[in-house]
């Protein structure tokens, strides 16, 4: 019914992915690709040696080897040479707890206090469900102990993080409320503690603002994303890290003086030298505090060296709560913290009166500077200490949080490393702040990371307040953290609004959120506001306003994308513009990032079969089996435009892996040769947390890396040589062209020459060489090589092998691209002896582009195959096809340029219908005419007319009784008893002594580029029944 509101069955994320972004206004513009001289290098006697492709297994086994040697290198950057301070707090761990959900006797609250009811005994940290159309619960803590407390001293019940609102209960005494997960907070209890302690905490849980996956529509004010630390749960906590609930950080009970250090914050400044102290003192005597003492002392971390800096300062007075002090001193002969040397520094504050030390603190910092030009042309250049920086990285989504949660933090330190080792530099730590170790770790190990504001897609009208609030919580939990470069306020928003078409998905949008979130133009009051709130906490944080803006632009600030085109089919930009050098049209006038890309590569099989339920698993490997077993994974919905269908649960892994490895490389070669204006990118995602959790990451849960991972740190060498052609399938006896790039990430310029060497395995073809500039942060193109295909057999593979060297003559990196050579000759010409036959004008093209002899059907033709372009021709011609199929003949019905299909024969109607143009297509290959091809072979093909790889298939056939022999797949999670439904793209039919055949494959600019194509047409023409 028009209308009404669709409330389960969706997949929410693919949901968003697939969403139709608004259309292009005037404040953007498409980014086109960047204009070539083109010039060619020249031939050389100089040869690129043979690039050798290692096997998984080797790579894994390097892996290790890697691995452990960057952990030798980083460990003394983990090292602490500050001496221990001469006092320090008094703490009691709070770690054991009774904990049960709210029922009905509770509305007696005195049910809880006393303990009464079935509790279970729990370990803090703990973080559980339900989630999802469950996930509004409440849950209560309750902890017996005892506390001798030092007279003289305060008390203070600290929290570091409870999910969501936590109400805290002291010996039947409320004692404060807390909203929101990820902000540390403290009461004062010394007027509460007692000898013997209750300690109640009630925790309440919400449904996302975002909503619930399975039920969009039932949103909440709970401000969280879609990422957290998860927890053990096949069913829910495993997947897409839910929004549960409970005390997932540290609770302790700390004594301290009535005048002590509530913050520090040291802000560096490298270009004069100087450090900025922030100095936050508490008072809690409720009167004035005069004439006290502050003593700053700056200690190497950790690097062993004497004592840096040493200020007394005295102050006046100090009044009740708190007080913010700045001071400001030169800090000359300071080692910057760089990624691969991350020195360390530690400011001690020590707050003395009356000669008598009260209270120390300890903050860490580095001497770094990280900005963004906001005047250049374009603006949004990054800069880390002065020098342009391009980030790459990936998205986090619960591993390292897991860490901390279980107290493994050498697992910690390997996982950052783990991305260091590929290349990475930043993490964007996803959609949430998160424990402060994480924090620590990255300072120590040098990965630079962004935070995110727990917004995904809306933000209720009602919490606006509540998230400028915790925003400066965000902020004030971050900015000590040299690693920490920059934060986004929301993730993927969302176009609320009408459109003229009443089914368009708009305004389902508008009359499921349009009464309950923010409108565009607000949430950019919003942004505005939250900028405020974090220049206050710290005016040097970069801000970018969104990730992934799905209703761009925001009217401040760098812009941002995500781009899933290689999983939800086009998405963003379609990958043969991709490929080409477009980007998404971003907001005029700046460069820009992208958050989030990537595809799903199932788990290894190792991490299934130790892992998943048992009902996941067939009975045997060789059992058949589909992934829609998984919970929640995509695999089996969104495969099908990608690669065809497997049947056992290896050939599934096999061939999962194998396309995300491809879309790793293929999407970050496309980017990194546009960081002209592309100057952050994140692959999504690194390290999954849990098995199956989210399968995009190319890592899994056990840390061993997927082959894509592989993929993704070849693809992000600092410096290396790109080539790029968008002909993969070639004839012998082509001319051939490939485009060489130079692609440095890094700050340093240089030299180099560049070596293309074009061989098979038996022999070296011939060889291109030139010198070349080494162009700082930048992708620079360098020319291109041109040469003719050798006479091969047929589909043989034809390497191009490419070699950067430096100045010196050391190389600096190697890549090879594969093509395939078909052989004219096998395509064939005769028919056998067939006669062959064609109606329309498209048909006579598409005959004599393949080469084969044919006639116009005439009056009282006996043709044995009649090629028939779906055009008037057709209709007026339908009874004789139809005679000529009842007497043995086989018609094949193409398209006339590339006009839609739709026509009667044999008694039926005949359409094509429009769909999502797919990279891929399958192909039947039982099929005594479909045996010769390959699994790939109708994918990537080449457009001439477009000078690019364009989409294989825009529409498949709807007609009765028709055969699927290419094909794609109905986008459907379940499958049927033969698998998923088959869409015929070309579809056959057998009616009595004769055989039908429709095509609606796209032919324009594609016959005589692409050898599977022209040969499905041949063997369509040939085929014998």
């Amino acid at each position: 019914m028009e209308g009404e509101i669709s409330v389960t069955g969706r997949d929410l994320f693919a949901e968003i992915g697939l969403t139709e972004h608004p259309a292009q206004n005037e404040q953007l513009v498409e980014i086109t690709p960047i204009p070539l001289e083109k010039h060619y290098l020249p031939a050389a006697a100089l040869k690129a040696d043979p690039v050798r492709e290692l096997p998984y297994g080797e790579k894994l086994r390097l892996f290790k080897a890697e691995l452990a040697a960057l952990r030798a290198k980083y460990t003394p950057f983990l090292q602490n040479h500050v001496p221990d301070p001469p006092l320090q707090r008094h703490r009691l761990p709070l770690e054991r707890f009774q904990f049960r959900y709210h029922t009905e006797d509770d509305t007696n609250f005195a049910f809880v206090l006393e303990g009464r009811g079935s509790w279970e005994q729990v370990v803090i940290p703990d973080y559980r469900g339900p989630a999802g159309v469950d996930g509004r619960w409440t849950g209560y803590y309750r902890t017996e102990f005892t506390f001798t407390r030092t007279e003289g001293r305060r008390v203070y019940i600290v929290f570091k993080g409870v999910d969501y609102i936590a109400n805290v209960y002291l010996n039947n005494k409320w004692i404060g409320s807390h909203e929101g997960f990820f902000a540390p907070f403290e009461f004062d209890v010394t007027d509460t503690i007692r000898e013997h302690n209750v300690l109640v905490v009630e925790v309440k849980n919400d449904y996302p603002t975002l909503g619930v996956q399975e039920m969009p529509i039932l949103d909440g004010d709970k401000i969280y994303a879609a990422t957290g630390p998860g927890w053990d749960d096949p069913e829910v906590g495993w997947h897409h890290c839910p929004p549960g609930a409970g005390i997932y950080n540290q609770v302790y009970l700390e004594e301290r003086s009535g005048l002590f250090v509530h913050d520090v914050f040291i802000r560096p400044d490298i270009d004069s030298g100087t450090i900025e102290a922030w100095i936050d003192i508490f008072s809690s005597s409720g009167r004035l505090e005069q004439d006290f003492v502050i003593d700053l002392e700056v200690y190497p971390r950790n690097f062993p060296e004497p004592v840096k800096l040493a200020e007394t300062i005295a102050v006046p007075y100090a009044g009740p709560g708190v007080n913010y002090y700045r001071y400001r001193f030169p800090f000359n002969d300071f080692r910057l913290w760089e990624p691969e040397s991350p020195w360390l520094y530690t400011a001690r504050i020590k707050v003395s009166k009356d000669g008598r030390l009260l209270d120390v603190r300890d903050r860490n910092f580095g001497m770094r500077k990280f900005h963004m030009d906001e005047t250049g042309s374009p603006k949004g250049t990054l800069y880390l200490n002065n020098r342009p920086v391009i980030l790459r990285g990936a998205n986090e989504m619960g591993h390292l949080q897991q860490c901390v949660i279980r107290g493994d933090f050498d697992q910690l330190i390997d996982d950052i490393l783990i991305a260091k080792l590929a290349h990475l530099n930043y993490f964007s730590i996803t959609q949430r702040p998160v424990q402060e170790e994480i924090y620590d770790y990255c300072d120590m190990l040098g990965m630079m990371h962004q935070c995110d504001l727990p917004l995904f897609g809306t933000l209720r009208r009602s919490q606006f307040y509540e998230a400028i609030r915790q925003v400066g919580e965000m902020e004030r939990l971050i900015r000590s953290h040299p690693s920490s470069i920059m934060v986004t306020f929301i993730n993927e928003p969302v176009a609320i609004r009408t459109h003229p078409n009443p089914k368009h998905k708009y305004n389902r949008r508008y009359r499921e959120k349009a009464h309950r979130h923010l409108f565009r133009q607000e949430l950019e009051y919003f942004f505005q506001a939250a900028r405020k709130a974090v220049a206050l906490e710290n005016p040097d944080r970069v801000v970018k306003n969104v990730e992934g803006d799905y209703d761009p632009p925001t009217l401040e600030g760098l812009p941002d994308f995500h781009c899933y085109c290689m999983w939800y089919t086009n998405h963003a930009v379609p990958l043969g513009k991709l490929h080409k050098g477009y980007l998404p049209a971003v907001k005029r006038g700046w460069k820009v990032t992208c958050g989030e890309y990537g595809t799903e590569g199932l788990d290894n099989y190792e991490v299934m079969a130790k892992h998943y339920p048992r009902e996941w698993l067939p009975e045997s490997e060789n059992h058949p089996w589909h992934p829609d077993r998984i919970v929640k994974a995509q695999t089996y919905l969104m495969h099908g435009d990608w690669f065809p269908e497997q049947n056992r649960i290896k050939d599934w892994i096999a061939a999962s892996q194998k396309h995300q490895a491809l879309a790793a490389k293929l999407m970050t070669d496309a980017f990194r040769r546009r960081s002209d204006l592309l100057i952050a990118t994140a692959i999504h995602l690194l390290i999954d947390a849990w098995p199956a959790g989210w399968m995009k990451a190319l890592v899994g849960v056990d840390r061993v890396p997927k082959p894509a991972y592989f993929a993704y740190r070849e693809s992000l060498a600092p410096v290396r040589v790109n080539l790029r052609t968008d002909r993969l399938r070639v004839y012998s006896g082509e001319t051939i062209e490939a485009e060489v790039w130079v692609l440095n990430d890094t700050p340093e310029a240089g030299r180099g020459r560049i070596t293309v060497t074009v061989r098979d395995t038996r022999t070296d073809y011939q060889s291109f060489a030139q010198e070349c500039d080494i162009a700082p942060v930048t992708a620079a193109y360098s020319g291109s090589v041109r040469f003719e295909v050798p006479d091969l057999p047929d589909r043989s593979c034809l390497y191009l092998d490419a070699a950067l060297f430096d100045g010196t003559g050391k190389i600096i990196n190697q890549e090879r691209m594969t093509l395939t050579v078909f052989n004219r000759h096998a395509n064939g010409k005769g028919t056998g002896g067939r006669k062959t036959a064609y109606l329309g004008e498209g048909a006579r093209r598409l005959l004599l582009s393949l080469n084969q002899d044919a006639a116009f059907f005439g009056e009282g033709d006996d043709a044995d195959v009649i090629v028939v372009s779906a055009g008037e021709e057709l209709g007026v011609n339908q009874e004789r096809l139809s005679e000529a199929i009842g007497r043995g003949a086989h018609v094949l019905v193409v398209r006339e340029n590339d006009q839609p299909l739709k026509f009667e024969l044999l008694g039926q109607v005949f359409t094509s219908k429009a769909m999502t143009p797919v990279y891929f297509a399958a192909a039947d290959t039982e099929a005594e005419v479909m045996r010769p091809f390959a699994a790939d072979d109708f994918s990537y093909w080449y457009s001439a007319e477009k000078d690019m790889i364009d989409f294989t298939a825009d529409s498949h056939i709807i007609g009765e009784g028709l055969a699927p022999l290419v094909f794609t797949y109905h986008k459907k999670q379940e499958p049927g008893l033969g698998g998923k439904p088959r869409l015929p793209i070309v579809g056959t039919l057998r009616t009595g002594a004769g055989r039908l055949t429709v095509c609606s494959l796209p032919l324009a600019g594609r016959l005589g580029f692409n050898p599977p194509l022209d040969r499905l047409l041949l063997a369509l023409i040939h085929q014998l029944d």
